[in-house]
């Protein structure tokens, strides 16, 4: 049997440029969790909800590593916005030991440290994956009631909930798997349940019954959280994937599932609005929030790995962009091909 990780988190920096301060406790409070490779689109995310919202909101970023770019335009931000933003460092070299994907690193398990750790000055906590983008007011959520209850969570889209059964072997799960891009947590419900320490457990003990975790985090918190969540509407979690527009060429079917009423939006899959090739008008929601934020002057994101590459080409030859598409096709056959 495996030996738990044992994870320091520690307070890095924080940026108060907050007019009147007032304890924590009393604010609407949104962490993240994420690698290096996520930091900057967690400034723009923050942006999203600040341009969105007047309520009093503190955010806080969880991280293995910080640059001096990064901490530069965070700093920028709290000083435009008169925010309070705080910085935390994990070390999660231990978290090795845990499964991760292609495209999911060991910083989709940062959020269960932050819970834990937060739990000691805070009763609730909104966490947010960094491709979520707001466009809505976050009051009701805030005001949400969550007693008897270990998070607010919105359900999973139509296509996961059929697969969920197959893999996870659970029929209860069925129209009832949600997804962990945003949770709004109860943290003395979620400590008093020992849920980090159990979430450990199922993923480093040996799995006997062979479950397929291919969410890992996402999955053991839907397995754990059974029967102990209140179901928010999916406005607080509107999923949608830059992927559909392959089968879109008008660029028009994403006011099928982002409406007006829409607060909360999550980019799922490979491409993300931040890509050099993600030029479609769904990802308009991201672009108000950069436009106004201290990394306004970024260029996009080019592809990086293989599956970026293979996603880039496709997408290429839909936007009639042939040549440079033919291109992004043989560089990703090129790429496939070396690491054979």
């Amino acid at each position: 049997m495996n030996s738990l990780p044992v994870i320091e988190i520690s307070e890095y920096k924080v940026f108060d440029d907050r007019p009147h301060t007032s304890a924590d406790i009393d604010a609407l409070n949104i962490a993240y969790g994420v690698d290096r490779n996520y930091l900057d689109w967690v400034g723009i995310s923050i942006t999203s909800v600040v341009i969105n919202n007047s309520i009093d909101i503190n955010y806080h970023i969880v991280a293995d590593e910080y640059n001096a770019s990064f901490l530069e335009n965070i700093e920028a931000l709290a000083k435009k916005y008169k925010l309070k933003i705080s910085l935390y460092l994990i070390n999660a070299d231990r978290l090795d030991c845990l499964p991760r994907t292609k495209v999911w690193s060991r910083a989709m398990y940062f959020r269960l440290f932050a819970f834990q750790l937060f739990s000691n000055k805070l009763d609730k906590l909104l966490y947010l994956d960094a491709d979520v983008f707001c466009k809505g007011r976050l009051d009701e959520l805030a005001a949400c009631d969550l007693n008897g209850t270990i998070a607010a969570v919105v359900k999973d889209v139509d296509s996961m909930q059929k697969k969920v059964v197959d893999r996870l072997r659970d029929p209860e799960l069925q129209g009832n798997y949600f997804n962990s891009g945003v949770v709004y947590a109860n943290l003395q419900e979620w400590v008093k349940n020992d849920l980090t320490h159990r979430i450990l457990a199922m993923l480093t003990h040996e799995n006997h019954d062979n479950i397929i975790y291919k969410y890992p985090d996402q999955d053991v918190l839907n397995i754990l959280l059974k029967g102990k969540i209140k179901f928010l509407p999916r406005k607080f979690n509107t999923i949608y994937t830059i992927k559909s527009e392959l089968k879109d060429r008008t660029h028009q079917k994403y006011k099928d599932t982002i409406f007006d009423e829409t607060v909360l939006i999550h980019y799922t899959g490979v491409t993300k609005p931040w890509h050099k090739w993600a030029v479609y008008p769904s990802v308009r929601y991201y672009l108000q929030a950069l436009a106004v934020s201290p990394w306004k002057d970024q260029p996009p994101r080019d592809a990086q790995t293989i599956v970026e590459l293979k996603k880039r080409y496709k997408h290429l030859l839909v936007q009639h962009k042939y040549y440079s598409g033919f291109v992004a096709g043989v560089s990703y056959l090129l790429r496939k091909h070396s690491i054979r």
